[in-house]
């Protein structure tokens, strides 16, 4: 036998004897050679239709509690009718709406196929994220609607029949009093909530009332105070607490 083929055949014995202690030694995989990853355990997800599950069995746990739902925004169709029931009638009594080029801004003549309604056709399901684009679009009819409420709300003589500023007159004479009264309202025919005068709701709402007088525009269709409810009718409909399902 060569030189050359000794050589060769003392490498193939030493590659040989290497892999073996290898592939014995301890922890190791003695088909493979390779180290077994240990297995890992993950935390289950939580969404809106996760089940409870098991805690591994070496930590010697009961079941997990089960995983709270989910928050989800709610469907097109229920938010144009909430927003539409909230805001009311306008003088002549027909409901006060998201207006966007003589259409309703839900619809799907205008924005209702982005802000996410299926079609039927190439989407079939409604996500129920509060998404970048739903959280704009909303803002938008925010500000229309709100500005449609205070506008109608300053034609009625009858401050009962008001829907943004029953409680409070509007030509710069409310009470503080009168003031708090209709902020409780509002947070009550916005997002059902019944708040006492002390409420942590209601300094916030009346920073924002406040900013609204403050920044009015002089010789605007509403008056300054019928700007700063303006100012907290938009904020009410851009709370989680309106949106959440």
């Amino acid at each position: 036998m060569s030189a050359h083929r000794i050589a060769i055949a003392g490498l193939f014995v030493l590659a040989s004897g290497c892999s073996k202690s290898e592939s014995t030694g301890p922890g190791n995989d003695t088909t493979t050679g390779t180290t077994p990853e240990p297995e890992a355990w993950e935390h289950p997800r939580v969404d809106a239709d996760s089940e409870s599950g098991a805690a591994p069995g070496d930590l010697g746990g009961g079941p997990l509690p089960p995983p709270s739902r989910a928050v989800r925004r709610m469907r097109i169709d229920t938010l144009q009718a909430a927003m539409t029931r909230v805001a009311g009638s306008d003088v002549y009594g027909v409901p006060i709406e998201w207006k966007y080029n003589g259409k309703n801004g839900f619809s799907d003549g205008a924005f209702g196929k982005a802000l996410g309604r299926p079609d039927f056709q190439s989407s079939t399901d409604e996500g129920g994220v509060s998404s970048a684009l739903y959280l704009k679009f909303v803002g938008d009819a925010a500000r229309d609607i709100c500005t449609q409420m205070a506008k109608n709300d300053q034609l009625r003589t009858d401050v009962t029949t008001r829907s943004l500023f029953p409680k409070a007159p509007v030509d710069g004479t409310a009470t503080e009093t009168q003031i708090t009264d209709n902020l409780r309202y509002l947070v009550l025919r916005f997002v059902g909530l019944r708040v006492a005068a002390d409420d942590s709701m209601i300094p916030p709402l009346r920073g924002v009332y406040d900013a609204g007088v403050e920044t009015a525009a002089p010789g605007a269709q509403i008056s300054a105070a019928a700007e700063g409810w303006r100012g907290v009718c938009v904020a009410l409909f851009e709370s989680p607490l309106f949106h959440n399902d």
